[in-house]
């Protein structure tokens, strides 16, 4: 079973749980059925190039905040919210992409270009080739980041909870018990370790780690889930 797992947004400004993928992947066009709720010509484009870079990279995070956000009507269908989250990523990485234009090493607007393809691989309805590719360039951008700041452990964990979305779990493993020989501890960290080993047919170390995730309770959301393995 793969966890529902969070992405944590960099810098600490908020978590959120994402559930697995699934089907189909819906961006604001005509794939998705029903009517839109959320137009790109409704709500435009708001970066420019002529405003100051903490200004974009503000307003990138706003669209980057709004895709973790859960649907706050309760008659929107999943697919329509899906619409509404993809366009608000559209519109994050068009801001991240107007700062790398004039700072191509920028890691921080690398870094959320990034996770923002990361969450795209998390939406409910995603078929797996598409799925695939949002991990590849999540990781390209992700990559990238590091390469601008090495010591970044916040991108580290993001190639980490590529790898293990990926069903890489030698590269996932290796990525997550570096962050915890640094410190970096978070029980999203421990909770990927035991979905690792659970795929790879370690059941007493799956344990083990989805009881220090639940004892870490780092973020409380992610403990719980942790503990629903434990059962």
């Amino acid at each position: 079973m793969r966890p529902t797992i969070a992405c944590r947004v960099y810098g600490g400004r908020g978590r959120r749980l994402f559930p697995p993928a699934l089907i189909v992947l819906c961006i604001g066009l005509s794939a998705c059925t029903g009517p839109p709720l959320l137009r790109e010509a409704d709500y435009p484009i708001d970066c420019k190039k002529d405003q100051p870079i903490k200004e974009l990279l503000r307003r990138g995070d706003v669209h980057r905040n709004y895709m973790l956000r859960e649907s706050p009507l309760e008659n929107v269908v999943p697919e329509q919210w899906v619409q509404v989250r993809g366009i608000q990523g559209v519109r994050a990485r068009m801001c991240y992409q107007i700062v790398l234009d004039a700072k191509s090493d920028h890691s921080y607007a690398l870094l959320n270009m990034g996770f923002t393809h990361l969450v795209e691989s998390t939406f409910p309805g995603l078929m797996p080739d598409a799925r695939e590719k949002s991990l590849v360039t999540a990781t390209t951008y992700v990559q990238q980041a590091l390469n601008a700041r090495r010591l970044d452990a916040q991108a580290y964990y993001y190639l980490g909870e590529i790898a293990a979305r990926r069903n890489q779990c030698d590269k996932a493993l290796r990525i997550f018990n570096a962050l915890l020989s640094s410190r970096w501890s978070y029980s999203q960290v421990y909770v990927w370790m035991g979905y690792c080993y659970e795929l790879t047919s370690k059941p007493k170390e799956a344990r083990e780690a989805y009881k220090k995730a639940a004892e870490l309770a780092n973020p409380i959301d992610v403990g719980e889930w942790a503990k629903s393995r434990l059962k």
